[in-house]
């Protein structure tokens, strides 16, 4: 029985050394990582977001800033299913800044005319209820086909 004290839900673990990937990490420290069940959340390990930013994970991009990433959701629920995500490692929308939210809105706002679908698509925000990733991201999602939709 995995123990319920840590803020990370496992039936096994296994423990392994990372190395340092942002300066706020300790490096050679032993963390979990599950062998069955979902790793929610470890504060000692990069989201993967946050891997894929710093280009540790591939990813295709559609749109990139010094601020911002908006990438293609892997598991598409949409003819266009892309995620906008900060570059600043952000849990959730209560820990967020306006500043980073409002960036947020000027990126879909951005994405949508790149589209061509300025009239027609939805903006989801999960916040701990059916968030798979802690890290602050909306999901841009269509179901008309888009004007043009190249990849970086």
């Amino acid at each position: 029985m995995a123990n319920t004290t840590q803020p990370w839900k496992l039936s096994a673990i296994n423990l392994i050394k990372t190395p340092a990937i942002s300066k706020n990490r300790p490096q050679n420290q032993l963390l979990p990582v599950a062998c069955t069940g979902a790793l929610r959340y470890n504060p000692y390990m990069p989201s993967v977001f946050t891997r894929i930013i710093n280009r540790q994970l591939p990813a295709k991009i559609f749109y990139e800033t010094a601020d911002i990433i908006v990438i293609a959701d892997h598991r598409p629920k949409a003819p266009v299913h892309l995620l906008i995500i900060p570059k600043a490692e952000i849990r959730n929308f209560f820990q967020a800044p306006p500043e980073v939210l409002a960036l947020m809105d000027d990126t879909v706002k951005i994405i949508a005319g790149k589209l061509g679908l300025q009239d027609h698509f939805r903006i989801v925000i999960n916040n701990g209820f059916g968030q798979e990733i802690d890290h602050i991201h909306y999901h841009f999602l269509s179901d008309r086909k888009p004007s043009s939709l190249e990849f970086k």
